[in-house]
């Protein structure tokens, strides 16, 4: 490298520095450091002043300082940052490891520490900048000066050269900076970096409405932006949301520009060197310091280094220069007089102008203060009241959410009522269900009670018909014996006529005998039979009877059971509505509490608001805080309310599962206890489902159904009339059903009926009196009352015709009876006649307590009924109808089954006794035929000679044997047909004494299931009451709670709307403060007013320098130096804060613009 020194400098080397110096700092220093930047890559290898070795990590323009830079990542901890700068990441390294350096102190090769470190070089000289400007212009100086320094020392022609050169770079200086300016001047789709950091493609250039000057709209790569191309509702580009950002056009920096040195100066430099006829054109010599006063103006700030060498070739040229440089010089010394005498006024000027600059100075910082604090003030004030606004919208959300939640509630206490209003419905229908039938078996119950008096009678019968066979058969057993004497005495006459020889005569009637003893057989073997058949029936009658107490005991058990646990389950269904009532009264005294406080906490706001600025920021924060800790308060006591409530409901839920659980476990036992009755309560439980899933559907309208409740139930009033007319046809019905069954009953029966039924017409005569007086629709009830009372004259005539018809095969079962004989049965139908009449006694006072019993629980329930069935009777009749139809189906195919194993008992019976007859028959004509065969083949009664001499027994023994079989064939007969007759009896019976069992069981079990249904009937009712009443008194409260909460609403909006105002108080404020930003503005350009009359003065101080490098003293030129220095250090300060406030503002406005907040400003990308 070449080293310059002050006294022996070549004198080209000002020459070639000169037009670096001639540039302005915008162009020439700016120009410089790309050549440098253009030289190095990121990545690349490096030494930062040729002795820290490190990799280049950034590469361009910064926040914290203006041109380009380079960041280093060193190898040694020597650095100053970690690649950040002012909160601004430019790379990532660790702690010390990273600097910024200018790229004209890189170096690709490490230097010798004397050349580093020395004093006399270029690098040395870029050391005593004392900011990067200052050190970026000499460096770019000294780096442009040794180049081309020894070729220009041996030129003879350099001084016409130097000043060609000199003339022309002044002349084309704003050239070169318009054609940088051409080079950087931004088009659209260009690829620019805005801030230095995010990349991104030009979309819009040009002015806009949301602010002054000229903006740049870039499309940005990555999401990093604050809007979609538009701002304020007008777009000035298209693209995705948070890929927009609108920015200055200065901040930002096109990527991929060629180099910006520009050629042309290079070139003319070059020219001018090579053509030494240039010499022709040579200025004056006031031309020539005229030239050196404008380069030295022109320059921004001249080294030390750049003034000593051009003092050196200044003297070189005086020199070696003509005579026209003598007179030159002279004048140069007067002007230098002139300028020594100019030096003191400008040291007056300048110190006063300093004076003035500091004034300015703090003038501008205490501006610069008051707005900085102005700014955090309406930051602080609009945050503040942007909290107000959310807390209040929070707050609100918040009511509105407890009005839902109290709207929730007051839906789930419909649903409640609902649910008890359906269960209500239900047991209503399960207990006109039981009632129904109850009045079924109390008919059943009747016709029972007649067909065992009929069994009573047929017994008597039976047992006369038994005595009178025993008779009849004790008297041929005496024709037998009276038979057997004469044939004794005919065998004896036989002997005294005939001798010894008549012995074979006198065997022939012993297979008579024979026949005689076997027919005898056969008679005792039959009444043998129809005792111990007699005996079959009475040991199942007896077990009929035992198995009918037990399970009267077991039902009588089950009611019991059932009883108690309906007992609890209402028990705990009151805990569990008095429970709920106290969650949901702590609630509501909480949330009044709740609302109280919040209240109270808008009134002391508002108060506030009234007050100064300081006590209402500190107040304001006070209720914030506040205002927060009532919030979490309220959020919590919110929360408990809420855990516990759905404690309560999971609890209420539990029970109500238990419950479920209970019922379904009664109705599984009550099912295999009544196997009978397994369908009905399956069709009961699926269709209390079916009902509940319509209720939940229905949730939503009860609201509807509440009000729609008071309407039906005045409907209601309307229609129990015609139910009442509907049940009484039904029961109308049962009674003819049970009417048309009972056709079999006695005569004094069917009179005891006759009086019932008239006490009945009484009654229903009365109850038409009285609904006359109470309802409107007597009269339809009358007709009805009328019609079924003709019905009922009709089965009364019926019943009598029935009667006439009964009496009448009474008479014959009599005539029966008495025809029929029997010795050994009598004793065992009077006891089964005894035992009867005990039954039938028993049933009948049974009977009487029942019907007593029924009569009063049908008066107690009825007027319950009617009052209880208002609510849900539309919706329940098509039901009950179809369920009595559908048991009346039932009990039909149940009884058309009966009959058919009634028929098949008696076909197999039938077939049984046909058989024995039938073998009856056969053993008897076979008897005849051998007693034929005895006859005809008998010698005695062959010859009526020989049979009774002269012709006294001539006709006697066969006429004898053929009239005694022929009596015998009768009887036979006649016994088999009244066998026949009581083996058909006994099986009716039986099957009859069956159903009369199963029916009165199943009687008892409906009865006692009617009581317990009738007492949860009588709960129900008081539970609905004190629902109803709860119910009320909730929807009262809720409705005052929801007026509450709507005022409060009301209160909250028109909080909001007061902060709506001061919100637009506030932008008034920005406003202002976009005004204190002109004021800003005109102090810049007071600002740089004092910038351009301290360049002149630095003109003139530089003019005094060269002037004075002649004199001998040092002490001056030091000072001038040090005065030089300390402008520089206040110009780079001037514009360092000019520079600090004017991205402050920039960054209010696009705050402002883009909406954010005051972090946001802070952290906004440049």
């Amino acid at each position: 490298m070449f080293i310059l020194s002050p006294s022996t400098a070549p004198t080209v080397a000002a020459a070639k520095s000169s037009p670096g110096e001639k540039s302005p700092p915008s162009s020439s220093t700016t120009e410089a450091q790309e050549e440098f930047v253009d030289d190095f890559r990121i990545g690349e290898r490096i030494w930062v002043n040729g002795t820290k070795p490190g990799f280049i990590q950034f590469l361009g323009e910064t926040q914290f300082a203006p041109g380009q830079w380079a960041g280093i990542v060193l190898d040694e901890p020597i650095g100053k940052n970690d690649g950040s700068v002012a909160g601004v990441r430019y790379f990532q390294c660790e702690a010390l490891r990273g600097i910024f350096t200018r790229p004209s102190k890189l170096s690709r090769k490490q230097t010798a520490d004397s050349e580093a470190n020395g004093a006399q070089t270029p690098a040395g000289s870029t050391s005593r900048a004392t900011s990067p400007t200052s050190a970026s212009i000499s460096t770019a100086a000294s780096t442009a000066t040794p180049q081309k320094a020894p070729q220009d020392t041996t030129t003879p022609s350099s001084m016409t050269n130097l000043l060609r050169t000199a003339s022309e770079s002044i002349s084309n200086l704003s050239e070169a900076g318009s054609v940088k300016k051409g080079e950087r001047e931004l088009k659209i789709a260009d690829r620019v970096l805005v801030g230095g950091t995010k990349a991104g493609v030009v979309r819009f250039l040009g002015e806009t409405d949301f602010a002054k000057g000229e903006w740049c709209g870039v499309e940005l790569d990555e999401p990093l932006g604050k809007n979609d191309g538009a701002v304020a509702g007008t777009r000035y580009f298209q693209c995705q949301a948070k890929y927009g950002l609108f920015a200055p056009v200065h901040k930002v920096t096109k990527i991929g520009f060629p180099s910006t040195t520009p050629a042309k100066a290079k070139t003319t430099v070059r020219k001018m060197v090579a053509t030494p006829s240039n010499l022709k054109r040579s200025p004056s010599a006031s031309s020539i310091s005229s030239l050196s006063s404008v380069a030295s103006s022109i320059s921004g700030r001249p080294s030390r280094t750049g003034l000593l060498t051009e003092t050196s070739s200044r003297y070189a040229r005086k020199i070696s220069g003509t005579t026209a440089l003598q007179e030159a010089l002279k004048e140069k010394q007067q002007h230098i007089e002139q300028l020594l005498a100019e030096r003191d006024m400008e040291r007056a000027e300048l110190a006063k102008s300093t004076s003035h600059l500091g004034e300015m100075e703090h003038e501008l910082t205490l501006l610069r203060t008051g707005h900085e604090q102005q700014v955090l003030e309406m930051d602080a004030k609009m945050d503040q009241l942007r909290a107000l606004v959310v807390a209040a919208d929070r707050e609100k959300v918040e009511l509105l959410n407890q009005l839902e939640e109290e709207k929730r509630k007051v839906e789930d206490l419909q649903f409640r009522v609902e649910e008890e209003s359906i269960t209500k419905g239900d047991l209503e229908t399960q207990t006109r269900l039981e009632h129904a039938r109850i009045k079924e078996l109390e008919h059943s119950l009747l016709f029972e009670k007649t067909k065992a008096e009929k069994l009573q009678r047929e017994l008597e019968d039976t047992r006369v018909a038994t005595v009178s066979e025993k008779s009849r058969i004790m008297e041929l057993e005496r024709d037998l014996a009276l038979r057997m004497k004469d044939v004794s005495e005919l065998r004896q006459r036989l002997e005294s006529t005939k001798g010894s020889g008549s012995t074979d005569d006198l065997a022939l009637p012993s297979p008579l005998l024979e026949e005689v003893s076997s027919l005898r057989n056969q008679i005792t073997a039959m009444n043998n039979e129809h005792l111990s058949q007699l005996n079959a029936w009475k040991y199942k009658l007896a077990a009929s009877d035992s198995h009918h107490q037990q399970d009267l005991q077991q039902l009588r058990a089950t009611n019991d059971t059932l009883s108690m646990d309906n007992k609890t389950l209402q028990a705990k269904l009151d805990q569990a509505s008095v429970q709920t009532a106290e969650v949901v009264s702590q609630w509501k005294s909480k949330i009044e509490a709740a609302m109280a406080s919040q209240q109270q906490a808008m009134e002391d706001l508002k108060s506030s608001s009234s007050k100064g600025a300081a006590e209402q920021s500190a107040e304001l924060l006070e209720m914030k805080i506040t205002f927060e800790k009532l919030k979490v308060e309220r959020q919590a006591e919110s929360e408990n309310a809420k855990i516990e409530q759905e404690r309560v409901r999971l609890v209420h839920a539990k029970e109500v599962e238990e419950l479920k659980g209970q019922m379904l476990v009664i109705t599984e036992d009550r099912e295999k206890q009544l196997e009978s009755l397994r369908s009905q309560l399956d069709s009961a439980t699926d269709q209390h489902l079916v009902e509940m899933e319509e209720a939940l559907s229905k949730l939503q309208d009860t609201e509807l159904k509440v009000k729609d409740l008071q309407v039906s139930l005045s409907e209601g009033q309307e229609r129990v009339g015609a139910l009442e007319a509907l049940e009484a046809q039904v029961a109308t019905a049962d009674q003819k059903v049970a009417e048309y069954e009972l056709l079999q009953e006695a005569e004094t029966r069917g009179k005891k009926e006759i009086e019932r039924l008239g006490k009945q017409l009484e009654e229903a005569q009365s109850q038409i009196v009285t609904i006359k007086a109470s309802q409107h629709d007597g009269e339809s009830k009358v007709s009805d009352l009328a019609k079924q009372l003709e019905e009922r004259e009709q089965s009364h005539a019926i019943l009598e015709q029935a009667l006439a018809t009964v009496s009448q095969d009474k008479q014959t079962l009599e005539e029966q009876l008495q025809s029929m004989v029997s010795g050994s049965q009598t004793p065992s139908m009077e006891r089964k006649m005894k035992s009867a009449e005990v039954k039938t006694t028993q049933l009948s006072e049974e009977k009487t307590k029942l019907e007593n019993d029924i009569s009063e629980m049908i008066k107690s329930s009825g007027d319950n009924s009617t009052q209880l069935t208002k609510m849900n009777k539309d919706l329940k009749e098509k039901e009950m109808y179809n369920e009595l139809h559908a048991q009346l189906t039932q009990s039909t195919e149940e009884i058309g089954r009966l009959q058919e194993c009634l028929e098949q008992s008696t076909r197999t019976a039938e077939q049984s006794q046909q058989e024995a007859l039938q073998k009856h028959q056969d053993q008897l004509s076979t008897l005849q035929e051998k007693m034929i065969e005895l006859v005809s083949s008998s010698p005695l009664f062959s010859s009526p000679a020989s049979c009774c001499p002269g012709g006294r027994y001539g006709n006697c023994v066969p006429a004898f044997f053929f009239s005694r079989r022929e009596e015998m064939k009768l009887a036979a007969t006649h016994k088999s047909q009244q066998l026949s007759a009581l083996h058909e009896e006994n099986v009716k019976l039986s099957g009859e004494l069956g159903r009369s069992k199963d029916e009165v069981t199943s009687h008892q079990k409906l009865e006692e299931e009617r009581s317990a249904l009738n007492n949860q009937l009588l709960e129900m009712k008081k539970r609905e009451t004190l629902l109803k009443k709860g119910f009320d008194e909730e929807k009262n409260s809720l409705q005052k709670s929801i007026a509450d909460t709507s005022a409060l609403i009301t209160e909250r909006d028109n909080e909001l709307e007061r902060l709506r105002s001061e919100v637009s108080a506030l932008r008034g404020e920005n406003a202002m403060a976009k005004d204190l930003q002109s004021a800003v503005q005109t102090l810049q350009s007071d600002k740089a007013k004092l910038e351009r009359k301290i360049q002149s003065l630095e003109k003139k101080i530089n003019d005094d320098k060269r002037q004075l490098d002649n004199a001998p003293t040092s002490e001056e030129q030091e000072s001038t130096e040090h005065q030089i220095d300390f402008l520089n250090s206040v110009i780079v300060d001037l514009q360092r804060k000019n520079e600090e406030l004017k991205m402050k503002l920039e960054m209010m406005v696009e705050a402002s613009l883009n909406g954010n907040t005051s972090h946001d400003m802070n952290t906004s990308d440049r």
